[in-house]
């Protein structure tokens, strides 16, 4: 994670105010001495004789006291939860796991120069021991669990998306949730409700399966999860069916990730890290 010239990094923003006291660079709910100036204001509004301003007060026009009010900066946790489900990886080539890794490099070395901590939490039908990182400002730590990433074997299912709150810090933290979302939205909302008193951001990393199939002809169908086949009789009318109900499915998603926070970010035919970066850093 040696930082260069051509080095991506993805910015982010939180509409929240940071909890911890150690310095960062987001506003602090905590107030004091050693922030940066934000206004002026009369001590009865502000008693702390610690910030007048004594110039400030002898030229006031009404003979009030006046003092400085500082701003404090703290820092947060940034949290990667990644879906290591067998779906995440529909080809050696196209795998997802790896954007996801390249996703983890850009964010660790984000948060650390920003003086943030840097998680990693890994779930498919369990949460994954291999794939857990609790948050860290150690760059040789975040090294490793990126390397870890890059070459990960997925498991079955996502069924322990709905426990990640076991594995995130008591302070709310910045979560980047980054799945293919494709399982039942009770899961998905059951799993939002347990992790709702954190900043969570939505990743869906999407596959046009519709788009890719033939109008018409005998095509058999794998399960990436389970691995089972079928065989099915594709029609232009399947097709569109098909495609229908993915482009309903995608805008329940989006309501439902509406109604606990931030809207998803959906990255198709590869993920950019830029163009996300610029949606977190529009929050």
């Amino acid at each position: 994670m040696t930082e260069q010239v051509d080095a991506l990094f993805l910015d982010y923003r939180v509409p929240w105010r940071a909890g911890a006291s150690r310095p960062g660079k987001h506003a602090a709910r905590q107030g004091g001495g050693g922030g940066e100036f934000k206004a002026y204001r009369p001590f009865w509004q502000l008693p702390d004789a610690r910030q007048i301003d004594v110039k400030r007060s002898a030229l006031d026009p009404f003979g009030q006291v006046i003092v400085r009010q500082t701003e404090q900066r703290g820092s947060i946790n940034v949290v990667l939860a990644v879906d290591t489900s067998r779906s995440m990886q529909p080809a050696p080539e196209r795998s997802a796991l790896r954007a996801v890794a390249r996703l983890a490099e850009a964010a660790a070395r984000s948060a650390l120069r920003a003086g943030d901590g840097f998680g990693v939490v890994g779930f498919d039908s369990v949460l994954r021991d291999d794939v857990w990182l609790p948050p860290t400002r150690s760059r040789a730590a975040a090294r490793q669990m990126v390397s870890h990433l890059a070459g990960l074997e997925g498991g079955v299912g996502a069924d322990a998306m709905v426990r990640l709150a076991e594995r995130l810090p008591a302070r709310r933290c910045l979560l980047l949730l980054v799945s293919d979302f494709l399982m039942p939205p009770s899961l998905v909302q059951r799993a939002l409700e347990a992790v709702a008193r954190h900043d969570v951001a939505p990743v869906v990393l999407e596959v046009d399966a519709a788009g890719r199939l033939p109008r018409a002809g005998l095509l058999r169908l794998a399960d990436s999860e389970s691995g089972r086949s079928r065989l099915v009789l594709m029609r232009p009318a399947v097709r569109r069916r098909w495609r229908a109900a993915e482009e309903e499915r995608r805008r329940q998603l989006d309501l439902l990730f509406l109604r606990f926070g931030r809207p998803a970010f959906h990255a198709s035919g590869g993920l950019d890290v830029q163009a996300l970066s610029d949606h977190l850093a529009g929050a």
